[in-house]
């Protein structure tokens, strides 16, 4: 039986936990008709191109990023190591999605090399375990010259604040922090350097003041790769 205090254990529970109420919660995900929601589709359809490509969305959470691509015409695999957020994801895609939802480590994807045109993430980076192993194993499943997208936010600054609040602090402890290299990254230079010692090339950061929203006041950015 898999030791249920170890960090990636720590994570999933706490994701898993949160899953009914994660849309509902300000800052996580933008609600469709929004202004900030258009402003996502609109930087998403910018970064994909034409569909259709074929697209992974790691760690896809309630399936926020992957309804939106299949909505702009691509194919989508989504996954997710909860799973009670793909159940949420389900729901939301209802029967008018093709997206398909699978459980899957997004450290360690199982799908083919060479089987996707994007692979794409939001609010990955930051809680990744391992990230040059997972990065590499992203770069493999990409075609070539296939593009890696990260969405993520400097959130947590450089260290942990009386602010954060429970459950997060009881699951996201010392020793699960340590063990996830970029949760309190202040900077892009350790995400790019990560990226290229993965072999990635064209590796490039900006910030997305458009797509800031108000409970957290933080600007996402994006790391953009090119197999």
């Amino acid at each position: 039986m898999a030791d249920p205090t170890t960090p990636q254990d720590q994570v999933t529970a706490f994701w898993s936990m949160v899953a009914a109420g994660y849309e509902a919660h300000p800052g996580n995900v933008p609600s469709r008709g929004s202004a900030l929601y258009d402003r996502w589709v609109e930087v998403l359809d910018q970064e994909l191109g034409p569909a259709p490509r074929k697209v992974l969305d790691l760690a896809t959470g309630t399936g926020f990023v992957a309804l939106i691509l299949a909505e702009l015409g691509h194919a989508v695999t989504a996954i997710d190591l909860s799973a009670e957020m793909l159940a949420e994801a389900r729901k939301a895609a209802g029967p008018r999605s093709d997206v398909r939802f699978e459980l899957g480590d997004a450290v360690e994807p199982t799908m083919p090399a060479g089987s996707f045109d994007i692979v794409v993430n939001r609010h990955l980076l930051w809680t990744l375990r391992e990230p040059v192993r997972a990065l590499s194993k992203w770069r493999d499943l990409l075609c070539s010259s296939g593009v890696l997208l990260c969405f993520d936010g400097f959130w947590f600054g450089s260290a942990p604040t009386e602010e954060e609040p429970e459950p997060f602090r009881r699951h996201y402890t010392t020793s699960t922090r340590s063990a996830l290299p970029f949760m309190h990254s202040t900077s892009a230079e350790p995400i790019i350097a990560a990226m290229e010692e993965a072999g990635f090339a064209h590796v490039t950061w900006r910030s997305l003041p458009e797509l800031t929203d108000d409970a957290t006041g933080t600007p996402p950015y994006l790391v953009r790769a090119v197999k």
